[in-house]
């Protein structure tokens, strides 16, 4: 895509950066566990260094050809600066990968503010120099970050040349270190988010029966992205419109099941309730209709607790999932088969904690007050087990149980199914999603083909019907570079990358 109408590949210019301050933005929020699990304190450390590694050959790169790279990368949700999110963990998996030492650039506490002695040229190149390789600590700190503000985007341009966007964890977010920053400066796209976004493109590719299947613990991004797949057809995607095996096909939607687990689970159970009206109950067996009614008002126990200890409801998720209920679902509960004429697929069964008895196949209508949802029940893993044989396409992001350490069977015989079939086109995303394949393998002493794995969960989602904001910012920043509008400063890059689009004509 390298040229007028695509990105800037960061590989092909290193000569033009040498020397330069470049933005990082790298994607290391890995899963992280206590140094001693019995204890509240001590240091967490990484539990799968994947994301890691996955982005240490690029900036080794960098680093061989003196580029002076600045490592940015969030980790968790901090609102505002939290020490228990600081990227001090991350240190020595990332140093030990990157094969030197890095240094964690600090922010102020008393401020908000980058620590002023650390954050200049200066003393960035002369880290550099000294073999250390500085690394801001989680960018997340900043309030103007995930608002995709102008304030840090100015700050940032202060001590770098240019950006360059390596995070493909990221790249369904409008952030400052990666959308608003191009503004400014120049971005390039590296090695790592090139290959995602090039890998993605089999997904954007209609191959039925195609399925999607979404875990995890982000909700309301969830049911988002949901609502995006949904609508996509099979000639949404630029690279499919003119595609003419595809003219008998506009209108078609691209995606044929979306299958359902993780913390989502909690959600389309209220909606379901809630939404349930006596007519809706027509036809169904006496004691069944009673139980429904009687579960309007319940309260589960669950991985969001309240003070009460109950599920802690969401009025918006909860609109959400209803939506998504009505349009695509038509309450599956009512039909002994659940597939005919639905493309929204939740659970028909699930493994509950009922006070300390596991119950492993209850229905929606058998759940009780106080009961707590943990994983998806043994009748559903048969039922997406046997979608998932069936596919074409596969794309699964998220792990099904609410607890990945403890509630795993569920999303083991998930990839059980995903390794057995051969024929369809694969995908996995998200560090979550990575950790719990990459677990089962160690502790199974087996390699699963689940296809490209990615780095990132959401963002591998929403590829599925668009392309992420962050390549579209990239798209944008590389014509503003070929038309001059980062000023003489860049003329060297710009002259660079008109010599490049002009070689592959």
């Amino acid at each position: 895509m390298d040229g007028v109408l695509g990105y800037l590949k960061a590989s092909d210019y290193l000569e033009e950066l040498e020397g330069k301050i470049a933005l990082v933005k790298s994607d290391f929020n890995v899963p992280l566990i206590s140094q001693d699990p019995s204890s509240e304190g001590g240091q967490p450390r990484v539990a799968d260094p994947f994301r890691i590694l996955q982005a240490a050959p690029f900036i080794k790169e960098l680093i061989k050809a003196g580029v002076i790279p600045l490592l940015v990368t969030h980790l968790g949700r901090p609102r505002g600066i939290d020490p228990s999110f600081t990227l001090d963990p991350i240190l020595e998996p990332l140093s030990k990968a990157i094969g030197q030492k890095a240094e964690i650039i600090r922010f102020m506490s008393e401020s908000g503010t980058i620590r002023p002695d650390k954050f200049t040229p200066d003393y960035l190149k002369g880290l550099f120099k000294d073999g250390v390789i500085p690394l801001l600590d989680n960018i997340r700190f900043h309030s103007d970050e995930t608002k995709n503000k102008d304030d840090l985007a100015k700050i940032l341009t202060y001590v770098v040349d240019v950006s360059i966007q390596n995070s493909f964890g990221t790249a369904h977010r409008k952030e400052t270190s990666s959308n608003r920053i191009h503004e400014y400066i120049p971005g390039l796209a590296g090695s790592l988010l090139v290959d995602e976004i090039e890998a993605h493109m089999k997904i954007k590719k209609p191959g039925s029966p195609y399925i999607v299947i979404v875990g995890g613990d982000k909700v309301e991004d969830s049911l988002t992205l949901m609502r995006a797949i949904f609508r996509s057809e099979k000639t949404t995607h630029w690279s499919n419109m003119f595609n003419p095996e595809l003219n008998l096909h506009i209108g078609e939607k691209l995606v044929d099941y979306v299958l359902v687990g993780g913390h989502l689970m909690y959600t389309f159970v209220y909606a379901q309730l809630t939404m349930l009206k006596d007519e809706d109950l027509a036809g169904l067996p006496g004691e069944m209709r009673k139980d429904l009614r009687g579960l309007r008002e319940v309260k589960l126990k669950g991985f969001s607790s309240d003070k009460n200890g109950g599920y802690q409801y969401n009025a918006e998720e909860i609109n959400l999932a209803q939506g998504l209920l009505r349009l695509y679902n038509k309450f599956q509960f009512k039909d002994p088969n659940p597939l005919i004429g639905r493309r929204l697929i939740v659970p028909v069964d699930y493994v509950i904690k009922r006070g300390e008895t596991i119950l492993r196949s209850v229905r929606l209508h058998e759940l009780n007050d106080d009961d707590e949802i943990v994983d998806i029940g043994d009748k559903t893993r048969d039922l997406y087990a046997g979608v998932i044989e069936k596919a074409k396409t596969i794309v699964w992001n998220g792990p099904l149980g609410v607890d990945d350490e403890r509630y795993a069977d569920g999303t083991r015989r998930l990839i059980e199914a995903i390794n057995s079939n051969k024929d369809a086109v694969k995908e996995i995303g998200g560090g979550s999603t990575n950790f719990m394949t990459s677990a089962y393998e160690e502790e199974s002493n087996r390699k699963f083909d689940m296809g490209f794995r990615s780095t990132g969960g959401g963002s591998t989602l929403l590829e599925i019907a668009y392309d992420s904001p962050v390549t579209i910012s990239l798209i944008m920043s590389a014509r503003r570079l070929l038309e001059g509008g980062y000023g003489p400063q860049y003329e060297s890059l710009r002259n660079a990358a008109i010599r490049k689009q002009l070689s592959r004509k």
